[in-house]
């Protein structure tokens, strides 16, 4: 997936979630297609660097335009959001 060229696309914020809706949903109507969800993902990454935000949504924003490749930022994602999600997952936040 990744070539010695890279081609750039500037899209505006608005056309580039438009896209990705679509990614979304030919993924969740299709078989399993490894290039279109590394697409989506890079997608996603980067609408997520470009638009910000505030609190944890502000934090990892910041993780995505710091991350140098899609890989870099899913790392640093997992990583902070590591400890979110496993406090949301405990049992004494389950609903008895």
């Amino acid at each position: 997936m990744h070539g010695d060229r890279i081609v750039e696309l500037p899209l505006a914020l608005e056309e580039a979630d438009a896209l990705h809706a679509v990614l979304e949903d030919l993924l969740e109507k299709s078989p399993a297609n490894p290039t279109l969800e590394h697409t989506y993902r890079l997608l996603g990454w980067r609408i997520l660097a470009a638009r910000g935000g505030s609190g944890l949504t502000g934090r990892i924003a910041t993780l995505a335009r710091e991350a140098e490749s899609l890989e870099a930022y899913e790392v640093a994602r997992d990583r902070e959001l590591g400890p979110v999600l496993d406090g949301l997952e405990s049992a004494e936040n389950r609903d008895p």
